[in-house]
């Protein structure tokens, strides 16, 4: 993975069976980071959807949004690290999956805003925002976010 070179799969040893459940009304893709830090793309999940994954507990797994490339969270996190096997039991005491919920991550409004600004202004060249009648420093960090938008299609 390009910015987190650290993030990767380590040994297989201890398993882990978990259904992600894309909570968000977005498309999600969901990526296992594998041993060499890479994105491998493993599916594409529509709005409220499921996906059934047998794991490992050393695996990182993420979640992008299809269009805008933004990063979805597990349990309030950017990376989901699957728990063992053994602790994953109904109440009935019978083994089951562990259920994965991707949410929206929780932004501050100046976050939001960013966001839905660089969605609008996709196809316009970066020239384009420093037309815009904001504050500099959000200018800067709009190009930043467009550039890094440009960058992962």
């Amino acid at each position: 993975m390009d910015h987190e070179p650290n993030l990767r799969s380590e040994h297989s040893e201890i398993r882990s069976f978990v259904l992600f459940h894309n909570t968000t009304e977005r498309e999600v893709d969901v990526y296992w980071v594998n041993y060499s830090s890479k994105l491998i793309h493993y599916t594409t999940l529509l709005p409220q959807a499921e996906c059934m994954v047998n794991t490992y507990v050393t695996h990182p797994w993420v979640f992008k949004d299809k269009h805008s490339h933004e990063r979805m969270h597990v349990r309030h996190q950017p990376v989901y690290q699957p728990d063992p096997w053994y602790t994953n039991f109904s109440s009935g005491g019978r083994l089951a999956r562990k259920e994965i919920n991707i949410h929206f991550p929780v932004r501050t409004l100046k976050e939001n805003c960013l966001w839905r600004i660089v969605a609008l202004l996709v196809d316009e060249e970066e020239s384009a925002l420093w037309g815009l009648e904001i504050p500099r420093i959000l200018i800067q960090e709009l190009a930043i976010r467009k550039n890094n938008k440009v960058s992962k299609q």
